[in-house]
């Protein structure tokens, strides 16, 4: 998981090393140590060493394994629930949630929440730290996010999703004006050769890059921005951010892909109404059930992204 921290000036003369221990629950300075040395820090401005002394202000990059042998802890923290029975649970997740405790996140994220709302919650077997996950967003990424609450329906889906056997459609914001209404991306994605905390596009069969497509179709356009429904039909990391970046068209507020962390792009640090995370919202999902049919979900467009759609051009799910 990604980390990516602003410097305080009260840590100016602390070493990096010392500094990511106290940030990080969970993460001991060994590990620290450890992804340093092995190229997944980054300091901006400056060297990225465990020796490195912190001068303050600079922005600190730090890409910690994802899975942790941890138990998560069932919290009291409120869900928006748009369907559940007793197979599945489909939550609207908001912008900021991350999916699962990971180090640095061991509170606060969803799998703390379905362990408070719903108990044992996936059932017996599996990784005790993410049970019934199947899927994940980006934690800025708001929307549906689909649950299983028993080892058979999470075996059901994850074969759904394996299969392609599941639609996805997310609702973008993204920089400039599309050239055409209807817009392909085939490009192969993987880890990005110089930036660790990145993806990036290859030409097809590229080793160790995989095979990724997403369709766009622009829905509006406004002065500077297009609001644009974007459909993976595979689901790398960040791919819809990657493709869409790679077509001339990145995500407002995408400070990774994009030109800056915030939209406008004038904004002034006490504006309310600027974006400050990513302008995407994982929208409706199309999902077969494990006791038949299927599932058609819509997640409401949260107001931060909202204000920026015209309301006559939401269409309904399909």
């Amino acid at each position: 998981m990604l980390h990516e921290m602003m410097v305080p000036q009260e840590a100016a003369g602390t070493r990096l090393d010392v500094w990511l221990e106290t940030q990080l629950a969970g993460c001991t300075r060994s590990l620290i140590a450890r992804l340093i040395k092995s190229g997944c820090c980054s300091v901006a401005p400056g060297a990225a060493k465990p020796g490195y002394f912190l001068k303050g202000g600079e922005t600190v990059a730090l890409d910690v394994p994802d899975v942790e042998p941890m138990e998560a802890v069932a919290e009291d923290i409120p869900l928006t629930i748009l369907h559940e029975d007793d197979h599945l649970v489909v939550v609207d997740k908001p912008a900021g949630m991350v999916v699962h405790p990971a180090i640095g996140h061991l509170r606060g994220t969803l799998v703390n929440a379905l362990l408070g709302r719903y108990g044992n919650f996936g059932g017996p077997g599996g990784e005790p730290w993410r049970p019934g996950i199947v899927h994940r967003l980006d934690a800025d990424t708001s929307g549906v996010i689909c649950v299983a609450r028993t080892p058979a329906a999470l075996a059901f889906v994850q074969e759904a999703f394996k299969s392609r056997d599941v639609a996805k459609r997310y609702l973008a914001l993204v920089a400039g004006s599309p050239r055409a209404d209807f817009l392909e991306n085939a490009k192969w994605i993987g880890k990005h050769p110089k930036d660790f905390r990145k993806r990036a596009v290859f030409k097809a069969e590229t080793e160790n890059a995989k095979e990724a497509y997403t369709s766009v179709l622009v829905l509006h356009r406004a002065d500077g921005y297009a609001v644009v429904e974007a459909r993976p039909r595979t689901g790398r990391t960040h791919q819809i951010r990657v493709h869409l970046a790679d077509l001339g068209h990145p995500v407002l507020a995408d400070g990774t892909y994009g030109r800056s962390r915030q939209w406008p792009l004038n904004a002034k640090p006490d504006d309310t109404s600027a974006l400050r995370r990513h302008a995407l919202h994982a929208w409706t999902l199309d999902i077969p059930h494990p006791a038949g049919g299927r599932l058609v979900l819509q997640a409401p467009i949260p107001q931060d992204l909202a204000r920026f759609v015209p309301p006559k051009l939401v269409p309904r799910p399909r």
